[in-house]
């Protein structure tokens, strides 16, 4: 990351947070933030924390992109197969 930011200095902003503080940070003053990026437990464990702030894990946007590919969809899936039935919490 900080190399690639050295890319773009003076036209991205970077700054490295431990975990527990971003978290905390994600839910006093969310707007500081315009993108996010983690490792692979850390993004689930915060994208997991946002879902919640705003109705849940399926109303979430989450992407997984990787060299080759990207997949975007909500957080853990919205379940369409059990949608409407009154079985999920």
């Amino acid at each position: 990351g900080h190399e690639i930011a050295k890319k773009y200095e003076g036209r991205i902003q970077m700054d490295d947070r431990i975990v527990d503080a971003t978290a905390m940070q994600l839910v006093m003053n969310p707007w500081q933030f315009d993108v996010i990026v983690t490792t692979n437990l850390f993004g689930d464990i915060l994208s997991d924390q946002l879902a919640g702030l705003v109705g849940g894990l399926g109303m979430a946007p989450g992407a997984n992109i990787g060299p080759d590919a990207a997949i975007f969809e909500a957080v853990h899936g919205s379940a369409p197969d059990i949608a409407g039935k009154g079985i999920a919490n």
